[in-house]
């Protein structure tokens, strides 16, 4: 990757950040509840499996 794509990338990232900071909390839980059930329609959190993690 060249330095303008780094550097780009780079500014991109914190941008991000800002924007995320920005957010209010509410914001910020609707996303990660959105996070939560893709991660569960996607099957990484299907019951059978976190049962497993119980088990000492």
């Amino acid at each position: 990757m060249d330095e303008r794509a780094e550097k780009a990338f780079r500014q991109a990232e914190l941008e991000n950040l800002r924007a995320w900071v920005k957010l209010s909390t509410a914001d910020k839980v609707d996303f990660f509840e959105e996070m939560v059930e893709l991660a569960y329609l996607s099957g990484a959190l299907q019951p059978e499996r976190l049962k497993l993690r119980d088990i000492p």
